[in-house]
């Protein structure tokens, strides 16, 4: 008898009297790991799911828990008045100190009675996450520049770490396949990282990180992903997809070794579009930004922000930075290049700045734009003013070799003498101007009689300076002036 009192209170100890004497009547949970666990591969930090699965014949609604089987109270937070049977899930952060033997158990809301603990399920850390490897500025920088490696660890609670750094030459050939050691440093108390500076940089290397962390009498290891440190030249290049040559409108792309890679944009704290926009322009010879926009790309191999001031001649003079939020990003620009100053002409006319047309005679404006850079399927409004005033306005694509955009507009009867321009919506410029005046030609008999006119005034004019100039030579008398016949062009009605 005084065996089986003492086994009781034993019992009672152990599940710290929260289990009454009717937990035996009650049907078991089982307690087992999520199939995406692997036991003997947890990670120090991961997030690790544990599934208790509660019997049809439970006196529901219960309320679930889960907890160390050491210690299987009811501080846990359960889950709450489950209605029938079903399997649930409890997430289990492997903290140091989080390790050992876990259990289940469920607790009638109804009738008040606890169940039985389910078998238990040992957790244990057996792996490291990887540390975190940066290259700041960026990992792509100008030739002779400079960057720092830096290594963190993934969380602030691990103690007891020394992180190494290493490196290896690109391109990897045969006999420098291995990583060589550079540095290491046991951190102290309140430190989460290392780093080391590398300056006037030619060569590009590859470097990662090793993390060492003594736990419980284990020593773990892990390995960062590698970062590569490139410096380059990194010319800038619009490209457009329906133009094969170098162009003045399209995605801005950066040239890394023989890569176009899109650039990555950190929106949080930088917008500066505008800058890299007017930059880009100038680097390839396309005057300034008239548009630019930005769209989502899914690239994998988009590179860092270049923070610009817009006062740089080249994307590669801007420090390029390498931000953890990067939001992977097109850009794309409309120079001034792609929009030359459009053409105005009338047709059958020709485009000079003088044009004359019959006072019943229709006159035609044609308002053509040629360029070799905007995307062969842009829209663009052309425009056609009298005297500075809008006549008419068009949106029009490309004519079928995709470099032509033009439009035409007759002239009305009371609108066809004065200055004519036309305009591109995106440009900044306008066309050429053409001035039109009403002039209808004199018939062919006033023609013919202006004709021997002239000549009869010839005839005389030679006689004057023949025969007079020699009677001024004998009788030294003054000229008399006599002006010469002139013909008169003005509008007819």
């Amino acid at each position: 008898m005084l065996l089986y009192s003492t086994a009781a209170v034993v019992f009672c100890i152990v599940v710290n009297c929260v289990h009454v004497e009717s937990q035996g009547s009650l049907p078991l949970p089982s307690l087992s790991l999520h199939p995406s666990v692997n036991a003997s591969d947890i990670e120090m930090f991961s997030t690790v799911k544990l599934l208790c699965a509660i019997p049809d014949k439970a006196p529901f609604p219960v309320a679930v828990f889960v907890s160390r089987a050491d210690d299987p109270t009811e501080n846990p937070e359960p889950w709450p008045k489950l209605q029938r049977a079903d399997t649930i899930p409890f997430p289990i952060v492997m903290k140091p100190g989080m390790e050992g033997a876990y259990v289940c158990w469920y607790k009638s809301t109804r009738t008040k009675e606890n169940s039985g603990l389910s078998s238990s399920v040992d957790l244990f850390i057996n792996s490291l996450p990887k540390p975190l490897m940066f290259l700041l500025p960026s990992p792509i920088f100008p030739v002779g520049g400079s960057y720092i490696a830096q290594c963190e660890t993934p969380d602030n609670e691990i103690r007891n770490i020394t992180l190494s750094f290493y490196e290896r030459q690109l391109p990897v050939s045969p006999g420098n396949e291995n990583f060589t050691f550079i540095a290491s440093r046991l951190l102290l108390p309140g430190e989460w990282g290392a780093k080391i500076n590398q300056t006037n940089v030619f060569k590009s290397v590859e470097l990662t990180c090793r993390m060492e962390v003594f736990y419980k009498g284990r020593v773990f290891q892990s390995i960062s992903n590698p970062m590569k440190a490139i410096p380059d030249e990194l010319p800038a290049h619009l490209y457009s997809g329906t133009r094969k040559s170098m162009s003045c409108a399209g995605y801005l792309l950066l040239r890394v070794k023989e890569d176009w890679t899109p650039i990555c944009f950190q929106n949080k704290y930088t917008n500066n579009e505008i800058d890299l926009a007017n930059i880009v322009c100038r680097e390839v010879n396309c005057g300034h930004a008239l548009t630019w926009n930005t769209y989502t790309t899914n690239s994998m191999n988009a590179m860092a922000t270049p923070r610009c001031t817009g006062k740089e001649n080249r994307i590669a003079e801007c420090p390029i930075y390498n931000p953890k939020d990067c939001e992977k990003k097109l850009l794309h620009v409309t120079c001034s290049g792609a929009l030359p100053p459009p053409k105005l002409s009338v047709k059958d006319h020709g485009s000079g700045p003088w044009v004359y047309i019959k006072s019943k005679e229709s006159a035609t404006l044609v308002c053509t734009l040629e360029s070799h850079s905007l995307e062969t399927n842009e829209w663009i409004y052309l425009t056609i003013t009298y005297k500075g005033q809008e006549l008419t306005s068009s949106r029009t694509s490309s004519d079928i070799t995709g470099n032509i955009w033009s439009i035409e507009y007759g002239l009305p009867s009371d609108k066809r003498e004065g200055e004519f321009a036309c305009f591109a919506r995106l440009s900044s410029k306008n066309s050429n101007s053409v001035h039109i005046y009403i002039y209808d030609p004199p018939s062919t008999g006033a023609i013919a009689a202006a004709v021997i006119t002239t000549l009869a005034g010839a005839a005389i004019l030679i006689y004057i300076c023949v025969f007079r100039t020699s009677e001024e030579v004998v009788r030294s008398e003054p000229a008399v002036a006599v002006p010469s016949s002139s013909i008169e062009i003005s509008q007819l009605g």
